[in-house]
């Protein structure tokens, strides 16, 4: 359902979240942000053929760090914070041919990155995860370069401001959890993120009762993200 645009306008009706049987976590919906914006940076190098000038995960995660920081200033704090620590209670390390740095690994790298591209802003956040001394130093020498670059790279394919919005679609399945995410306040800061690009063809982002967890297709031009994943966010961040 092409929803975006009234979003994006303030005319979308709300519809209380008592009305769904489940109900998520502000941390999981922060989380769920990073892993939407991770999505997108996925979709941007593709539909935009774009070098890969190294792993696409590491990419994809550096893209929604800056992205969000870009967007959506005033979350990117507890949004960085809710991934990493998702990330931590994953904890899986990586395989020796793993195209996925150690959940460890992404959760340091996104505290890093975000604090390096503002460190008085971040400084709580640093401190929370132990980032000091010589390894804060290096975040505050690296994070702002990179930012710099994916900026001028993002930059080309923004939005105009102003422009209408008619490349986003939402589709959502008629089960709890998807209606949860539907009903939450998850979904405008979803829609910006997503309008944020000014995409060539339409871009849909569908939550669906499946059992892996979020990716990106081509063909279908649609960021699929499966109930179970949000499940496993809402059981490692809801509590």
């Amino acid at each position: 359902m092409r929803i975006a645009a009234a979003v994006l306008a303030g005319i979308l009706p709300t519809v209380a979240l008592a009305q769904t049987e489940v109900s998520l976590s502000q941390a999981t919906q922060d989380a769920l942000l990073h892993v939407l914006a991770h999505e997108i940076g996925h979709a941007f190098l593709r539909e935009f053929d774009l070098p890969i000038l190294g792993p696409e995960e590491d990419i994809a995660d550096d893209f929604a760090t800056v992205y969000i920081h870009m967007m959506l200033p005033d979350r990117a704090g507890a949004i960085i914070e809710a991934r990493a620590r998702q990330n931590m209670a994953d904890g899986e390390p990586a395989e020796m041919f793993s195209e996925y740095r150690g959940d460890d690994q992404r959760a340091g790298r996104s505290v890093c990155l975000l604090y390096g591209l503002d460190p008085e802003r971040y400084e709580d956040l640093a401190r929370s995860f132990g980032l000091d001394g010589e390894t804060a130093e290096t975040c505050r020498d690296f994070a702002p370069e990179v930012g710099r670059s994916w900026r001028r790279v993002i930059e080309a394919y923004r939005m105009p401001a102003g422009a209408r919005v008619t490349e986003v679609d939402a589709n959502f399945a008629d089960t709890p959890i998807a209606r949860a995410v539907e009903n939450s306040g998850l979904m405008e800061p979803a829609y910006q993120l997503l309008a944020g690009i000014d995409w060539h063809s339409s871009i849909t982002v569908a939550v669906e009762p499946c059992d892996s967890g979020a990716g990106w297709s081509r063909n279908g031009r649609r960021i699929t993200i499966c109930e179970a994943y949000i499940q496993r966010f809402e059981d490692q961040l809801g509590g």
